[in-house]
């Protein structure tokens, strides 16, 4: 017990977590968060191998499904293959930075098939045993750009503006049935991700200057966020949106 709250609501001892994306930044840091918190981990990727040497730093064999969150096949698939999952963090997305002008239409097609329509047929899909099972949270990882306008990301602040609307509605449809649904909204996070926008001086310095509290998030920072989102410490907490940036929206 540590100030009132008890330490073992972040236990996820029995509890299936798949994680998407997991082989990226943040995706990876919520696998060693939650395996250290033991969970039973399902990991997901487009990057089999990355998440075979991510499997083997987590330790306990963890099935590593990899797949294409762009076709609606591989999705469903992915789900089928899952098994039960009493949590699901919702991760996996790209970021596509150009002027809407110079952005095809197959690009803006496979943008708003990873980050919006993949992740709503995943969620739709494994709600369904969730629904049977009366229990199970559903996190999405959002961004801090759906509360903002961003230059050469008119498609991704787009895409992750609809998944905070995807959170709310799905939030109201499932509550009954004992699914909670949630978003996290990173802002800037160091890493692999937006390396190449910090890497020099200048890139870093413009984009901490929208940031009051003055540095960039951690993916650390976004799993502990999102265990505390997952756990029975936020059981009454359904429909929201939890924005980690810094007070980058709040001072745009």
């Amino acid at each position: 017990m540590v100030d009132g709250i008890d330490l073992n609501v972040f236990d996820m001892t029995n509890r299936r977590v798949l994680i998407t994306g997991a082989a990226g930044g943040i995706g990876s840091a919520m696998a060693r968060n939650f395996s250290a918190h033991g969970a039973t981990l399902v990991l997901a990727d487009r990057n089999q191998t990355s998440l075979d040497e991510l499997a083997i730093s987590v330790g306990g064999n963890p099935p590593c499904l990899g797949y294409d969150q762009s076709i609606p096949a591989e999705v469903e698939k992915l789900a089928a293959e899952s098994g039960p999952i009493d949590i699901l963090l919702n991760n996996a997305g790209i970021l596509a930075m150009s002027p809407l002008q110079e952005q095809s239409t197959e690009e803006i097609t496979q943008l708003i098939a990873i980050n919006l329509t993949g992740p709503i047929l995943l969620a739709k899909a494994l709600a369904k045993g969730m629904i049977a099972r009366g229990r199970g949270v559903i996190i999405n990882t959002a961004s801090q750009l759906a509360f903002t306008g961003a230059m050469d990301r008119s498609v991704y602040s787009t895409t992750k503006a609809g998944l905070v609307q995807f959170t709310r509605a799905a939030a109201t449809e499932w509550a009954r049935y004992g699914v909670r649904v949630v978003a996290l909204a990173p802002g800037p996070t160091e890493t692999p991700m937006i390396k190449d926008i910090i890497d020099t001086p200048e890139g870093r310095a413009q984009r901490l200057d929208k940031i009051p509290w003055q540095r960039f998030g951690t993916a650390e920072e976004m799993a502990r966020l999102a265990l505390v989102l997952a756990s029975d410490l936020s059981d009454n907490v359904t429909g929201h949106t939890l924005i980690a940036d810094g007070g980058y929206v709040a001072a745009s």
